[in-house]
């Protein structure tokens, strides 16, 4: 099955999903609960959730950020990444603001902790398990035109209902979803490949129901392959498996897997398109690509437009420098697990090469390191 006909699957489910939901029922200001799910080395001590930021006047807008920190020898937080998010400026600079409170213990080697990840949700206690008329009128037009094959008029709603905003995150998951199909409409693959990442990692059980997940990790397999990101498309196969019911889905996948697998182990140079964007699409947010590469040494080529800088994180260590062409960097394999951000102007592109192993580094494909996914929400791999 084609991209093309999976996108209008999971595009139908999705649509079916939202037009039987129940609408939202009004919640009590004060029913309000903030998730925290923490990745990497660092050992919390004091770690206080965000609040929801009420002088934004927009309190029922429920809200998620993903965000990058560093942790200092003597245990704060610094430097924060908005790598993702859905809700706004203001609960971004919420999560950024209480990052400045946390404390972690001292790590033992009296050294910085670079790689750590926080995914962070603002849910509203009560709240039905649909949408708003408003949203509703909004997601019936974009699809709608759709269908029609009027993405002009699709794209213009999309966007209105972006500014808007306030949205639950049950609506935000279709909303990024639509808005991924209007980016696909227009031949970006690009926008539609970020979008949806950003529509799965909102979701939960009831926005993103277990086919409509399973038809939406292939598609985002299919899309990172293309683009030649094999890590990751390797890590969202990972995930793919683990959706109950997936076994059809990652057996149409399987050829694909093993082409990629082969790639890995043997190619001396893996070439990963990418392309710089805003990931909270707001005008203080910076523009970034971030990837988990699968080898140790990488170089940069072919820059068209402005690629400032790169950063990589690691558990142990942490890497910057100007993105240069004719320079290549390596990660040492002592310290451990990496994450690469790389910033520049919106819409700036580049390739990202990772260059053949040494011997010592002969395990660098192996599938546990592949499979290791802080892409994706965990929990929306659980289900």
């Amino acid at each position: 099955m084609t991209i093309r006909t999976r996108g209008r699957i999971l595009f139908c489910r999705a649509a079916l999903a939202l037009l039987v939901a129940a609408p939202m029922t009004a919640i009590a200001r004060e029913e309000y609960q903030t998730d925290v799910d923490h990745h990497g080395p660092a050992i919390a001590i004091d770690r206080p959730a965000a609040a929801w930021p009420r002088h934004s006047g927009r309190f029922l807008q429920e809200a998620w950020v993903k965000m990058s920190y560093v942790v200092t020898p003597d245990g704060r937080a610094i430097d924060p990444i908005i790598i993702n998010s859905s809700g706004g400026i203001n609960f971004e600079n919420e999560v950024r603001k209480v990052s400045e409170s946390w404390r972690f213990k001292p790590s033992v080697t009296g050294m910085e902790l670079p790689y750590n990840l926080v995914n962070t949700r603002f849910t509203l206690r009560g709240q039905g398990k649909g949408t708003t008329r408003k949203f509703a009128r909004y997601a019936q037009h974009i699809m709608k035109n759709l269908h029609n094959g009027d993405v002009e008029a699709a794209r213009k709603d999309a966007d209105e209902a972006l500014r808007i905003g306030g949205w639950n995150l049950y609506e935000s998951t279709i909303l990024w979803l639509m808005v991924g199909r209007v980016e696909g409409a227009e031949g970006d693959d690009v926008g539609k490949l970020e979008m949806y990442r950003r529509g799965l990692a909102v979701s939960n059980e009831r926005s993103l129901r277990r086919n409509a997940r399973i038809d939406l990790l292939a598609d985002i397999f299919e899309l990172e392959a293309s683009f030649g990101q094999y890590s990751a498309a390797m890590q969202t196969l990972a995930a793919l498996k683990e959706v109950r019911g997936s076994k059809d889905a990652v057996e149409l996948l399987k050829a694909r897997a093993e082409e990629i697998t082969t790639m890995l182990e043997n190619d001396p140079v893996l070439v990963a398109n990418a392309v710089v964007v805003n990931p909270c699409d707001c005008d203080a947010g910076k523009a970034l690509w971030d990837y988990v590469p699968v080898r140790r040494t990488f170089s940069f080529a072919n820059l068209n437009g402005n690629v400032e800088r790169f950063e990589a994180r690691c558990e142990l260590q942490r890497l910057s420098g100007a993105v240069e062409t004719d320079q290549q960097w390596t990660l040492e394999a002592d310290w451990g697990f990496c994450q690469i951000f790389v910033f520049g102007d919106d819409g700036a592109t580049f390739d990202f090469l990772e260059h053949s192993p040494g011997a010592e580094d002969s395990d660098a494909v192996d599938e546990t390191t592949v499979a290791r996914n802080h892409v994706l929400d965990r929990r929306s791999r659980s289900q």
